[in-house]
Order: C-alpha cells, then structure tokens, then sequence
C-alpha cells in the first residue's frame, strides 16, 4: 500500500502500543473501534465486487456519484488505477 497526500497536511503519530492502551482503556472506545474495522472492511470487500462484477461505466458513475470532487483533486491516471482501469478508458468515459 502506498499512501500519498495531495495537499498540505499535518500528521500525527502514535505508536502501536500507545494506540492499543488508548482502545482498551474504554469499553466506548472498544466498540467504535470494532464499528470503525467493520465498516471499512465492508467496503473494501463492496469496492472489490464492485471492480469484479460492474462494467468500468457503472464503476465510474458510482465514484463520480460519491464523491465527484476527486475529480478536482487527483490525478486522473490515480483514479484510473483506483477504478482498475486504463487512464484511456477513464478519458473516453469523462468524455461520454
């Protein structure tokens, strides 16, 4: 995984232990944790029937639907790969 920011930001580190200790010392925090994990396990596992079953069409009007400012924001060859796709199909897609 490479992560990348495309604009100014600050970050905060935190190590693991840290991190965990801070988790386990609330059963609040536990469950938004465990909430948090779920939902983004579940749309990865959304996002990667998604790239299998849908037509690069359906997947770009989904993206375009969900968040069309990343069209503003990042370049067009990320989204493609983001999409699996070409950067040529995106084009012919934007285009239509």
């Amino acid at each position: 995984m490479f992560i990348q920011a495309l604009k100014k930001s600050t970050l905060q580190v935190l190590s693991k232990k840290n991190f965990q200790e801070f988790i386990a010392s609330s059963p609040h925090r536990q469950n938004l944790w465990f909430k948090s994990m779920e939902y983004l396990i579940y749309t990865q596992l959304e996002r990667e029937k998604d790239i299998l079953i849908s037509s690069p069409h359906t997947r770009y009007e989904r993206v375009l639907k969900r968040s069309p400012q990343v069209f503003q924001y990042v370049p067009h060859k990320y989204i493609a790969s983001y999409l699996r796709m070409s950067p040529e199909t995106l084009s012919r897609l934007k285009k239509s």
